[in-house]
């Protein structure tokens, strides 16, 4: 697995970040349960109300070792409850237009977007950090 830290606490989105985010490519497999677990822990010393994580990603949860999406899916909305009990605010955008169903599933109808092409997400990611920050 892979997992980028596009963009840490308290950076702005300014032209390099949006350089870096613009340049990184899919790889492998999108083990997003794993992935947030990862950076919810991350938070850990974080203070309460700065605690967010907002996932990029390119398709739905998948993994060669395992073969049900269901399941994927599934421990992604877990690994959101979980860091929900631990005061994470999570979000997602997403850049597939297959997306919704899957992320809807995972964090909920009002904490994700989907981004219909890569060049739309700069914007898609000041209105959902935005939406994040006051959200706390």
């Amino acid at each position: 697995m892979y997992y980028y830290r596009l963009l840490e606490s308290g950076r702005p989105l300014d032209a390099p970040s949006r350089a870096m985010i613009g340049a990184v490519r899919g790889r492998y497999s999108t083990r997003m349960g794993a992935a947030l677990r990862h950076a919810a822990a991350l938070m850990h010393d974080e203070p309460p109300g700065q605690r967010a994580v907002l996932l990029v990603t390119d398709g739905a949860p998948s993994d060669i070792d395992v073969h049900d999406p269901h399941y994927l899916v599934e421990d992604a909305r877990q690994a959101v409850a979980e860091a929900r009990g631990a005061s994470v605010r999570t979000a997602c955008i997403a850049v597939d237009g297959a997306a919704d169903a899957y992320v809807r599933r995972i964090f909920g109808w009002r904490n994700y977007c989907i981004a219909d092409d890569a060049r739309s997400l700069p914007a898609r990611l000041t209105r959902m950090s935005a939406r994040l920050a006051a959200a706390h």
